[in-house]
Order: structure tokens, then sequence, then C-alpha cells
């Protein structure tokens, strides 16, 4: 959760610019242990929602506008809600979208003072938090009663109007996380099974590279699409395939054209096997065994998906080198961002300061590292 003084400000700032709040909300950022570019694929994923979270302070005006302040950028806009479409324009486009989304036609205005601990452009869900903490408080706040699931497809669809075709794993997992557990997600049938992540021997680690990322503005989208390409390719011979996830390694070797085609879609096959077998490790309490599937996953996403880079691949095989670290991979949508890291016990100080020292030499980033426990999904309070 953010910080008792973070939180105190936002209420501060709040009744200093508007008024008094009606209701506060709590929303966890995402980390996701192995499973990556499966979920818009109908495959399997292994996240759990984070302590790190946005906080926001809401509540209704009458001047049938959106104001918004953020703290963490020292931003603020008022926004007129009679004519809110889907935008694609600074920070503000989470908030706007999510009302249009929603369908919210009320002449009631909305006022919203914001922040939080979760890095932005890491790779840690930081505009899932702000979109589906602003939906849950809305649909709180005016009543509309929508289901979590529901309330997941909105959070999704408001993502797609910024033009980010993604999937649903890190609403699903905001919406839905525990704490001490972690979850797998079925995106064939959208079912969630929870994994007990309590053990004080092992510790999750996200390194955070620096090298921020907008995956508006990345070939995110293009491997969603060579993905489609392929299914359909796949399709057009064999009816019986509808998803990725129905494929085989023969569909791909010999209906599947093109080499870098052939590669995602393998990463994808591969990736969910990878997490049915970290599902596995979890039941028999053998967290050592999450360390290598990790590594494959890291591997993976990088020579197959492509969706590393240099700097982000220096940082792991320099992780690697640390003795108790065992398992670190590239997290989220890619091209930047944080990579996690599982540790049995505690990172040394030595260690850390070794990694950053090499890490800024060879890229000229710096390196922040946080740790991460599974925590409660979203919570909102009236106040």
């Amino acid at each position: 959760m953010t910080t008792p003084k973070l939180s105190a400000k936002i209420m501060a700032t709040y009744k200093e610019r508007f008024d008094s709040p009606q209701i506060y909300v709590n929303t966890p950022g995402r980390a996701n242990i192995i499973g990556e570019h499966t979920d818009y694929n109908h495959g399997l994923v292994l996240p759990f929602a984070i302590e790190q979270s946005i906080c926001m302070a809401i509540g209704r005006n009458s001047l049938k506008k959106l104001r918004l302040v953020a703290l963490d950028l020292g931003e603020d806009f008022e926004i007129d809600l009679i004519d809110v479409s889907f935008s694609q324009d600074n920070w503000s486009r989470y908030f706007k979208n999510a009302l249009v989304a929603m369908g919210h036609n009320t002449a009631d205005g909305i006022d919203v003072v914001f922040g939080g601990n979760i890095p932005h452009g890491g790779g840690v869900s930081s505009s899932s938090a702000i979109t589906c903490g602003f939906i849950a408080g809305i649909n709180y706040l005016f009543d509309y009663e929508h289901t979590v699931d529901y309330m997941i497809q909105l959070a999704s669809q408001a993502e797609n109007g910024i033009g980010l075709n993604g999937g649903t794993m890190d609403q699903t997992a905001i919406f839905k996380g525990e704490k001490g557990k972690a979850m797998v997600i079925d995106f064939q049938d959208f079912s969630v099974t929870k994994y007990s992540l309590l053990s004080e021997d092992y510790r999750f680690y996200l390194f955070n590279s620096g090298q921020k990322h907008n995956l508006v503005e990345t070939e995110y989208n293009v491997r969603r699409e060579t993905c489609d390409s392929a299914v359909r390719q796949v399709r057009a011979i064999d009816p019986r395939v509808e998803t990725l996830r129905q494929m085989t390694a023969s569909h791909i070797a010999n209906i599947v054209v093109g080499e870098t085609a052939k590669k995602r879609c393998t990463h994808v096959i591969e990736e969910n096997d990878r997490v049915r077998s970290a599902a596995i490790a979890l039941s028999a309490g053998n967290m050592s065994d999450l360390g290598p599937l990790m590594n494959q996953s890291h591997l993976s996403l990088s020579q197959n998906f492509e969706v590393s880079t240099s700097e982000i691949d220096y940082l792991v095989s320099q992780s690697m080198k640390i003795k108790n670290l065992l398992g670190a991979r590239i997290m989220g949508g890619g091209f930047g961002g944080c990579t996690i890291n599982l540790v049995k016990g505690e990172l040394a100080d030595s260690d850390i300061s070794e990694l950053k020292s090499n890490y800024h030499t060879k890229t000229n980033h710096r390196l922040s590292i946080m740790e991460v426990s599974p925590s409660d999904g979203v919570t909102v309070e009236r106040l």
C-alpha cells in the first residue's frame, strides 16, 4: 500500500482543492511470475497483486467536469464531461477512457486526487492500476453495481481505447488479488486458481531497468497481430483450431508461414507449459523450481518473442551472477521496464551495489530495486 504520509497528502490536497472526498480507493500494481504474452492468446499466466499501489480520493461535483490532480507529477486537468470520447492524450486518458467505457453520462461531475508508489513505465501496470481503481471508485460512488468480472472487461476496453490491443491479465490480477497468494488465470475459460506464496525462505524482487516503455509506441500490437494471423492460417487448414492455445508444434512447423511467426507461436505454446509446471511446483511447495522456468521464459521472450532489449538482457545476465538469485526474466509487455527475480533469502547489500554499478556503467541507466509480495486487490472505502 502507499505510505500513510502519501495518503494524508492526498486527503489534504483534495480538501484544499475541492471539498471533502466521498470515497478512497487503493489499487495495487501487478507482478507476474511467469506467463507473458499468453493472455491475449487464450493462454495461462501466473501473476499476483503487489503491495505498491495507486490511491485516489474521489468525490462528486456539480460542474459537469472531471477535475484531476496527479500529486506525483504535479499536474492537473479540468475536462468537460458533456462530450468525452476515447483519447490517446497524456495521462488524463486513463480517466476519460474509463468513463467512456462505462457509459457514464450523469450530470454529476467528478473530482480526483491521486498518487502512488508504483514505478511508471516499469511494466508493473501503473496504468491498469489507475484505470481499474477509477472504475471501481465510480462503480461504488454512483451505485452502478457492476460485477468484478464486468469491471475487468470495462478496464480492458478503456485501455484498448488508448491504442493498446492488450489482454486482461493485469486487470484480473488487480481486481482479484489476495494477500499471500498468486493466481493462475486461464484465459480459455477465465477461471482463477490461487496458490500460496507464503514462504519466508524465498522473495521476489523487481529490478527496474530505468528503461521506460510505452507499449502503445512499441511493437506490442504487432506481436498480437502476428499471433492472430498465424491462428487464421492454421484455422483455414484445420477448422478445429480457434486459438493459439489449441495449436500444436506440428501446426507451427507445417502450416504457419515465416520463421518470425513460427518463433512467436512457439513462445506462446511453450510459455503455457511453463505456467503449468510453475503451478505444479507451487502446489508441491517447491518454490525453487520456479527459478529455471523463469530463466527459460526470459530466453524465449528475448529470442523467440523478441520483446527484450540489450539493456534488459545484460541486466538478467548480471543478475544471474548473484549466488542466491534463482531466476530472472523480463516482466510485462516488454521493450524495457522491470525484471522479476526469485531470490532465496534476501539480496545482500554488496550484491545490490555491484549490480547497480555494473548496470549503470554498461547502460547509463540507474537501476532501482524493490521487493514485492502478494497483496489484496482493489479496495474502496466510503468516507
